[in-house]
Formats: structure tokens, sequence, C-alpha cells
């Protein structure tokens, strides 16, 4: 008997997650999460992302931003793509030996052509800092990364909301 009980279930699953299952009366439809498809794109392009920062690629890195690629920071300064450009620069600049780079999607919000994603960043180098010397630097944030579709591709747009960050050098906050 419990036999045959799995092997139902196992049908009743195997029917709706194709699609359509009819249980008397009523028709099931199984709904495709419309989120799945974007989240693994970003997920692959926030692989790109960090390839591209380990290997000093910033060709690589500015590529995945969109033409109007922005940040708000939190004290409301606007930072246009030319400013963001010399911050990426700056900080690829001053790493001397990547430890570790990982984003993860948290949540994921998609309004039309519009991709809503909040982010946590968590970046681990050995990097110059301002006495002139090599230190271990982690930093923290989350923050909101808005993506655009630019025809086919996904480009980052701008990156607002940031908090929680924390920075420590040589394990210490700094």
């Amino acid at each position: 008997m419990n036999g045959k009980i799995l092997v139902v279930l196992l049908v009743a699953g195997g029917i709706l997650s194709c699609g359509r299952a009819r249980t008397g009366n009523a028709t099931i439809t199984a709904q495709a999460d419309p989120v799945s498809p974007i989240r693994a794109e970003l997920t692959r392009l926030y692989d790109q992302n960090t390839a591209a920062f380990l290997r000093w690629d910033f060709a690589g890195v500015m590529a995945l931003r969109a033409p109007d690629f922005h940040s708000i920071t939190p004290d409301g300064t606007v930072r246009d793509r030319a400013a963001m450009e010399q911050y990426i620069q700056g900080v690829m600049n001053g790493v001397k030996k990547w430890n570790a780079i990982t984003f993860a999607i948290d949540s994921l919000r998609v309004a039309g052509d519009t991709a809503f994603a909040i982010v946590t960043q968590h970046l681990d180098r050995m990097a110059l800092r301002p006495d002139n010397q090599v230190h271990h630097v982690e930093t923290w944030v989350t923050q909101r990364e808005a993506w655009v579709r630019h025809g086919s591709r996904w480009l980052l747009w701008r990156v607002d909301q940031l908090r929680d960050q924390r920075r420590l050098v040589d394990g210490q906050p700094g």
C-alpha cells in the first residue's frame, strides 16, 4: 500500500511539474517563476564581474555596465559613469591580491526591463592603504543594484541604497 501511494505522489508531482493536471472538475496550472531565469542570468553576470575583477580586467568590468551607469552614495551624492570608472580603476589599482570576491542575490524583483536585486557583497583583498603599506582589507555591503535590459543583454545601471557597510583592516575596524 505504501509503495502505491508513493507511486501516485510521484506521478502526480510529475504531472504538476509538467504544467497542467486535472483533478475532478478543477484544472490546476503550475505557473513558472518568471524571475528564476533572470536570477540565473544575473548570477552568471555576477560571476563574469567577479572573474573580470580577479583578472584586473577593467574593460571587462565596465562592459557589464550600462552607458548611463551610476551610483548614489548613502549621503545622496550621484557618481556618474565617469566617476564610477575612476572609482573602480582606483580600487583595482590598490589591490595587490584578491583573496575572495562574493556577491549574493538576497532578493530580486523584476518590473518590465528592469531587475532590482538586493545584493550582499564581500571583498577580501590585500590592498595598498594610505600609509603606503599593503594590508588585509575586507569590506561588506548590502545594496540595491538595478539591471536594465539592453537588447538581449542585462547591464548594471544603478547602485543605491547602500547599508550594513563594514570594513576591517588587518582584522580591526577601519
